[in-house]
């Protein structure tokens, strides 16, 4: 991977994520070098977060990229319908959530090599934001202590907001779609105006998905969440 380029919107992600490390690393999980269970052809990321990842490649990383996309798309994936932001504007209005569905049965990230990430370094926070305390392998499910869910959702809901102009999807076709060499603005009335159901338009915060018990010991991480963005 080559040097970050110092665009505003890498700076600021490349904060993100630094900070979220500092928020969890007191909190011990079991994951470790080849541990791919829960990197599935699921993952989800914003376009500010998929403009960081290509911005960390190199232009043969490039091409490579999209040449594994393509000899791996999964045919079979998650298609959100909706945004972290989106949902929790839904609950506040007492809206229709939208029944979703999400199988990791559909299979492995199509960027796993010999169950390794073949982007690390540059992975989505979606990717970041997986832990376990028990090894997910042995029991079929992930154990995530409820102060991290919690700060995950923020951090979620926080990048959503930071990229409330550009757009939310499945990793797979996000990359496809920015790997093209197309101009973000062109990319975005691309899917404008073919209304492609699989991409969402990022929303602003209306309210924090913070649980009552977890508001004094996130109010510290808001603060310097609010500093960066």
């Amino acid at each position: 991977m080559k040097n970050q380029c110092l665009e505003p919107a890498v700076v600021l992600i490349k904060k993100i994520y630094a900070l979220y490390d500092t928020a969890i690393k007191h909190f011990d999980g079991v994951c470790e070098k080849k541990c791919s269970s829960c990197c599935t052809c699921n993952v989800t990321l914003t376009s500010l977060e998929a403009g960081f990842l290509i911005a960390a490649l190199t232009q043969q990383e490039k091409e490579k990229l999209l040449t594994r996309l393509k000899q791996y798309f999964p045919q079979k994936r998650y298609i959100p319908k909706m945004t972290s932001n989106m949902f929790a504007r839904l609950c506040m209005e007492d809206g229709d959530v939208p029944d979703e569905h999400n199988d990791p049965s559909w299979g492995e990230c199509p960027l796993l090599v010999d169950d390794m990430c073949s982007i690390y370094d540059a992975r989505p926070f979606g990717c970041r934001a997986l832990m376990s305390q028990i090894n997910c392998r042995q029991k079929g499910y992930a154990q995530i202590p409820p102060i991290v869910l919690t700060i995950n959702t923020l951090f979620l809901q926080t990048i959503e907001q930071m990229d409330h102009q550009g757009i939310f999807g499945n990793l797979s076709d996000m990359l496809t779609l920015f790997l093209m060499n197309k101009p973000f603005k062109t990319v975005l009335d691309q899917v404008k105006k073919k209304q492609d159901a699989r991409f969402l338009f990022n929303e602003k915060i209306v309210v924090l998905m913070i649980p009552p018990e977890h508001r004094e010991k996130v109010r510290p991480l808001l603060g310097k969440l609010a500093n960066l963005s």
